[in-house]
């Protein structure tokens, strides 16, 4: 009996693990092509996991992403598909 519950623990936790590796390939799959196309749309060669915004927020947020997602994104663009996360925008910035 001991012997089936360790191994219904082992299926579980390989389930949940599974689970979570779909999350974050799906997360970073969603935010990288949403900001593929917005950095298109504006002729970037960089990208923003979130559309930008002057707030401290926003700069976590993106940064945060940036660095959670760094493995999958440098395999991304070893692939030939990814690009680099763009930089801070220059706010307030005089033309």
């Amino acid at each position: 009996m001991a012997r089936g519950a360790a191994v219904r623990k082992k299926r579980l936790l390989l389930v949940l693990g599974w689970f979570l590796l779909a999350l974050y390939v799906g997360s970073y799959v969603a935010l990288s092509r949403r900001g593929y196309a917005e950095a298109d749309q504006y002729n970037m060669k960089g990208f923003y996991y979130f559309a930008p915004e002057e707030s401290a927020s926003w700069r976590f947020r993106n940064y945060a992403c940036a660095y959670v997602f760094w493995p999958l994104n440098a395999v991304d663009r070893w692939l030939g598909l990814g690009r680099y996360p763009a930089s801070e925008p220059l706010w307030r910035l005089s033309v």
